[in-house]
């Protein structure tokens, strides 16, 4: 199983566009037919975090244009300030922040999905912290707890520190894979237009 990430980004930062990248992440297995086959997508944003707070770039500025989500996750995380609520405790150096809004897994990898979500938000490095809502992935909440997620109260927003150890880290991923087939992606290529047209909203 490896992840796929598709991206583009500006060489030079001249708007607030500029400090956020759209992600797709296509998840691929090798079918017995010798063919790369997609059997799951994500769609994730990465705030280049620290790049703004250098800048002078405000960050309500960048998510408040971004998305109607991606507004409340900052104005949740952060009390619409350019820092992490103290209750939080995040003290970790947070070069950038992913936010998952957007998840398909084919049924064949739903065991996998910590595995997967673990190397999704790890894509960048340690240095960064993952946001998503808790009902994406499907994943139950002692799994999530598992990955290091932690419950804002009130909220349905979660949150975890990559540089965090946590109990998922203990156990490496192993025989991560699965044999799929031209149905598999054909599966999730019609589930994920609907993550696309929500996204679209």
């Amino acid at each position: 199983m490896r992840l796929r990430c598709e991206f583009s980004t500006s060489v030079a930062r001249t708007d607030t566009d500029d400090y956020l990248r759209h992600l797709v992440v296509s998840i691929e297995c090798f079918g017995e037919d010798d063919e790369w086959y997609v059997v799951g997508k994500l769609a994730m944003d990465q705030i280049l975090w620290s790049d703004a707070l250098a800048d002078g770039v405000p960050l309500f500025e960048i998510c408040d244009n971004d998305s109607q989500g991606l507004h409340e996750a900052h104005v949740i995380l952060t009390n619409s300030h350019d820092s992490f609520r103290p209750s939080l405790g995040i003290q970790e150096v947070t070069n950038h922040v992913m936010f998952l809004y957007g998840a398909v897994f084919h049924p064949s990898i739903h065991r996998f999905r910590q595995d997967i979500l673990d190397a999704a938000f790890n894509l960048f490095g340690k240095e960064s912290l993952g946001l998503m809502w808790m009902e994406t992935t499907g994943l139950p909440e002692s799994d999530l707890a598992e990955l290091g997620f932690k419950k804002i109260a009130g909220k349905q927003l979660i949150y975890r520190h990559s540089a965090w150890h946590t109990p998922f880290s203990d156990r490496h991923p192993q025989d991560v894979d699965v044999e799929p087939s031209p149905e598999h992606e054909v599966w999730v290529m019609k589930a994920w237009e609907q993550i696309e047209g929500i996204a679209g909203d």
